[in-house]
């Protein structure tokens, strides 16, 4: 296990994405899973007529941040961009089997769309501790 998939397993699959609409910033919490070829790419599933969806198609930067565990432990990145996937529900489901939370806060999920996170940089960060990670 690397270094940054400590940290995504700190963030127990949730992160906050901030976007911007009409220069208003807008931050929500969403649940992901990552991807198996690489750790840098996380997926989403999301209702296609919603306000995130909007945002992203118009800005694909959005900043993210994971929630802090008992230590600090945390992912920072404001050189993110998200865009809608061509994978399917279908393709990411194996993903997110195991998390029955996030299966129950998504009762339609078959007529959501996925999108993609791609983190070009972060910094894996806790109380006391940085450290910055380049992907591309």
């Amino acid at each position: 296990m690397t270094f940054f998939e400590e940290y995504i397993q700190a963030s127990r699959g949730l992160v906050f994405v901030a976007t911007t609409r009409d220069n208003q910033p807008s931050i929500r919490i969403m649940g992901f899973a990552v991807s198996p070829e690489r750790e840098n790419l996380w997926y989403f599933n999301v209702d296609p007529t919603s306000y995130k969806v909007h945002d992203i198609d118009n800005n694909d930067k959005v900043a993210i941040i994971t929630p802090f565990n008992e230590n600090g432990t945390r992912i920072e990145s404001n050189n993110a961009t998200m865009r809608r996937s061509d994978k399917t529900w279908a393709d990411v489901k194996p993903l997110f089997i195991d998390n029955k939370s996030y299966m129950q806060g998504h009762p339609d999920i078959e007529n959501e769309i996925v999108l993609e996170l791609h983190i070009h940089s972060a910094s894996l960060a806790s109380y006391g501790y940085k450290k910055d990670v380049n992907f591309e």
